[in-house]
């Protein structure tokens, strides 16, 4: 095949990965919009058979902290029993250390006692806490609800004073399996899965088919290639299907088994493995036994290992379930609250052929695509071989904090670098393709050492610098009212100042890393002595704290209020989360100016 062909079909699957990534992006950016914490948290509450069934739902770009969740109830006529929430996923922060957190929907099952001949106007309260973030780096004070409890058993519970928060993506979904026209929910499920086919967590599905078709003995065709692909994808809508039904029966989402530690460590090690299966350290071989009745089968049909690409297609759906979390909890409550166990399945196998759409297209294509024999084979296994060891670490990201990730992927570009004869420049002057190989580890060899660098100076810096940041209370006068607030800005336009109003606490992550890189910027120090600058410590989350917020619609620290010199609030100047001391900077020197 000529090298031209080679290098087209390289640009169109780089348009193609880099089309995923675009998509990826702009569903991030438009998940960025601040919402207050009973939209980013929405909770609902039902009685039924003596226990409460409490669901979850976490809006994208949003998170909770698992133990910062708690239940209770202050009636004298209701005892809960133990609550046990599901597992969550590894985090670490500066103020909480290592922890857990949930992004995703869960549900939690409470056995209760109620003394329902006691109880006034057929219904109760239970009280639920919870604290969660936002990615941009807003933080929500505790929250502390109160929900209601039907016990005539025909409405979920609400908010208590407020108003009921609209119907859920998955609701929606759930309502549509129950209740829409049979074709209708396939051809919308199909459309999903086709678009959470380009979602980050789904893309390591193509290295994986792609090694699969390319590993294969003999000729590769486009008939084999797009029976391989099918085959691959019908092992992931078995597994969904399956996991469908074993969780509704179970009563548990089986995805969040998928997320256990000891779960996530094993497919490391399995890709570990496979990846020096694929560099010819050593051939993995199921027992003879086996292998013989594996051959068997495999001699009624063609050339192939259907079985194992069956069984690796169920097995990479496993790794890919916070994908399609939403579809499949839509599908979870149908299949466990109704008979529609049929619609549930459907549902999921049309998911699932939406998300093999790619990957049966890049199957149907490197038939024709890829050089029929060559030397190329080897260089290519190798290439996937040391994809699988990126994926090996891909998966372990929610177990490890972000130094030690960056510290491990710097090692890992290093040692792949070497593999590759980074360290043989020496050899350049034998053939071509020698000196290609030689020269592309060289270089990716010092991608890697400065990845190391650049790790180790940030941790060191942050190591040495910890005790030389400035106290916020060093530049900042406290304020504990809404009262304070109201002189502080009398006296500041008396004085023709303009005043920096920042919301911060000492449970707020992002408020340290605001105060170590913005409020270290020396012209910002210089200016905030010039100003009225005063802060708000919501630590406490009393009354005087909540009295602050609510006056200025504020969710949650880091926040921070510019005000002209006549005490009025410059809205277009609000800063949310994190942000740079150069914009701070520019926007206070504008204010000053220009009061």
């Amino acid at each position: 095949m000529k090298i031209t062909s080679i290098n087209s079909n390289f640009c169109v699957v780089t348009r193609v990965l880099l089309f995923c990534f675009l998509l990826s992006f702009t569903a991030f950016t438009f998940a960025q919009k601040v919402l207050k914490p009973e939209e980013a948290f929405p909770v609902e509450v039902t009685y039924h058979d003596q226990k409460l069934q409490i669901s979850h739902e976490i809006r994208t770009g949003y998170y909770l902290y698992k133990d910062k969740i708690s239940y209770g109830s202050k009636e004298k006529n209701i005892n809960l029993g133990i609550t046990q929430l599901p597992p969550g996923k590894a985090h670490f922060d500066e103020f909480f250390g290592n922890t857990e957190i949930y992004r995703d929907a869960f549900i939690v099952d409470i056995p209760v006692d109620i003394d329902e001949t006691t109880v006034i106007e057929n219904a109760l309260f239970i009280e639920i806490k919870l604290q969660g973030c936002a990615d941009i780096g807003l933080c929500y004070p505790p929250q502390t609800w109160q929900r209601a409890i039907s016990l005539n058993q025909e409405n979920d519970g609400g908010i208590v004073g407020g108003s009921v928060v609209n119907q859920s993506e998955q609701g929606k979904l759930g309502n549509l399996i129950a209740e829409g026209n049979i074709f209708l929910v396939c051809i919308t499920f199909l459309g999903l899965g086709f678009m959470l086919a380009f979602t980050p967590c789904h893309l390591p599905t193509i290295p994986i088919l792609s090694s699969i078709i390319l590993g294969q003995k003999g000729e590769t065709n486009t008939l084999k290639s797009l029976s391989l692909s099918l085959t691959y994808v019908a092992g992931m809508a078995i597994t969904y299907s399956a996991a469908g039904i074993v969780a509704a029966l179970a009563g548990q989402q089986l995805q969040a088994i998928f997320r256990l530690p000891v779960f996530l460590i094993v497919m490391a090690v399995l890709f570990v493995f496979l990846g020096l299966s694929m560099l010819g350290r050593f051939n993995i071989q199921m027992p003879s036994m086996l292998m013989n009745r594996i051959n068997a089968l495999q001699a009624k049909q063609t050339n192939g290992t259907y079985v194992g690409v069956l069984m690796m297609g169920g097995l990479s759906a496993l790794l890919v379930t916070a994908c399609v979390a939403p579809p499949l909890v839509a599908s979870l409550i149908v299949i466990g609250q109704s008979a529609s166990i049929t619609r549930g399945i459907l549902a999921l196998s049309s998911l699932s052929l939406g998300l093999g759409i790619p990957l049966i297209l890049i199957g149907l294509s490197a038939g024709k695509w890829l050089p029929k024999s060559g030397d190329w084979l080897n260089s290519i296994k190798e290439i996937f071989g040391l994809i699988m060891f990126g994926l090996a670490i891909w998966i372990l990201n929610p177990l490890m904090s972000q130094d030690a990730l960056e510290i491990i992927w710097a090692l890992f570009f290093v040692l792949v670098g070497i593999y590759l004869g980074g360290l043989k420049l020496n050899a350049i002057v034998l053939k071509r393709i020698s000196s290609i190989r030689i020269y592309t580890g060289f270089v990716v060899m010092l991608i890697g050492f400065a990845m190391l660098l650049n790790s180790v100076i940030g941790i060191k810096g942050i190591n040495e610098n910890q005790y030389l940041y400035p106290d916020s209370d060093s530049l900042f006068t406290t304020i504990k009212s809404i009262e304070d607030l109201n002189q502080s800005l009398n006296v500041a336009s008396s004085n023709n100042q303009i005043t920096l109003l920042y919301y911060t606490a000492d449970w707020c992550v992002s408020c340290g890393q605001l105060e170590r890189d913005t409020f270290t910027n020396q012209a910002l120090i210089d200016l905030l002595s010039e100003i009225n600058s005063i802060k708000a410590d919501l630590s406490l989350n009393n009354d005087n704290d909540k009295e602050l917020m609510n006056s200025f619609g504020i969710y949650g620290p880091p926040t921070m209020l510019l005000f002209n010199n006549q005490g009025l609030e410059q809205t277009n100047m609000r800063k949310i989360g994190m942000v740079k001391a150069e914009e701070l900077l520019g926007n206070l020197n504008e204010l000053k100016l220009n009061p």
